[in-house]
């Protein structure tokens, strides 16, 4: 009995397994459309904001100015951070050859830049409660441990790309010397 129609049988499954698994990333798309549609309805609420603040304005102190903006920077703050894992993500896991060069960015900067904004709008929250004089003691404190947390994260994720930059650059330049 031969064994070359297994041979052929196995690479026609492991071919249409690798398929399935490398194509998969085209149901990705789907997700990104509905952080799209839900970056609009946001936009939406924005707007409304923006309108009832204007119909406010006459009522505000500088003390509630300084409120409207922190939310307004939060806001904004999300909606970058919404776009670049869209963008990102895209670039990352879809494809590289999209025709945006400004678009173009590797998976560690990615995490850097997603947990940096992470850290910018807990530190908005943050400062929205001191601000605010609303938050306990307790409260508080709890916000500087998930800040501390955010901090790390993000100072742990810049040295390792720092690293995995700093590599690629060695293997690089050892490969152009033989």
């Amino acid at each position: 009995m031969s064994s070359e129609p297994i041979k052929v049988r196995s690479n026609i499954f492991v071919r249409a397994v690798e398929g399935i698994i490398f194509n998969v990333k085209w149901v990705l798309p789907l997700f990104y459309m509905g952080l799209v549609v839900v970056m609009g309805l946001y936009g939406l609420a924005y707007l409304k904001e923006i309108i009832e603040t204007i119909a406010r304005a006459s009522t505000y102190t500088t003390d509630d100015m300084k409120i409207v903006v922190l939310d307004f920077v939060d806001i904004v703050m999300v909606a970058n951070l919404v776009k670049m894992i869209i963008a990102g993500s895209y670039n990352s896991f879809i494809s590289k050859n999209h025709g945006r060069q400004n678009e173009n960015i590797s998976s560690g900067q990615l995490k850097i830049k997603i947990t940096t904004s992470i850290v910018i709008v807990c530190s908005i929250h943050l400062l929205r409660s001191f601000v605010t004089n609303t938050a306990t003691v307790d409260s508080i404190i709890k916000q500087l441990y998930i800040y501390g947390a955010f901090l790390a994260s993000a100072l742990v994720l810049g040295v390792l790309e720092y690293l995995h930059v700093k590599q690629e650059l060695e293997e690089a330049a050892h490969e152009k010397n033989h």
